[in-house]
């Protein structure tokens, strides 16, 4: 089935392709020193806070920790809301309501989140359909790793 190695990586070359499942891991396994040779960032891959805890760095801790206040206070926070502007209601029902909601923890407030890179954490230029930084989003686009993307060419 193999007919002859590649001289300058030593991968198999095929000539017949029919039931090859058991070459594919080992061709795999072959390749990897030639995908190492892509140049890869490493300013989210520094110890700290990324490799023990999953995060880069301390304003995404934070930024987790908001999240999950958000989480837990959304609903009744948001029916607090509809009591307290809601014209409707009598206006002792509205100021118990606005008593309520300031007691509730400030970071339940989802204006308070700030989209980040999930990379490196910078809160600033991120591009939202990707979920990073526009720094990391051209680093990425540079070196073909975002489908569909190409650098603008006229």
């Amino acid at each position: 089935m193999v007919a002859s190695t590649c001289v300058k990586t030593g991968v198999p070359i095929l000539s017949d392709l029919t039931n090859c499942a058991h070459v594919v891991p080992k061709l795999l396994e072959n390749l990897m020193p030639a995908l190492s040779l892509i140049p890869v960032r490493t300013e989210y891959t520094r110890p700290g806070y990324g490799s023990r805890y999953g995060f880069t760095n301390w304003p995404m801790k934070k930024d987790y920790t908001k999240r999950q206040c958000v989480k837990e206070n959304f609903v009744t926070r948001m029916r607090l809301n509809a009591i307290r502007k809601n014209n409707i209601l009598p206006l002792e029902l509205r100021q118990i309501a606005d008593k309520e909601i300031a007691e509730e923890p400030r970071d339940s407030n989802p204006i308070r989140l700030v989209n980040r890179c999930v990379l490196t954490g910078r809160g600033r230029g991120t591009v939202q359909h990707y979920r990073v930084s526009r720094i990391m989003w051209r680093h990425f686009a540079d070196y073909n790793k975002l489908s569909g993307v190409k650098r603008a060419c006229w």
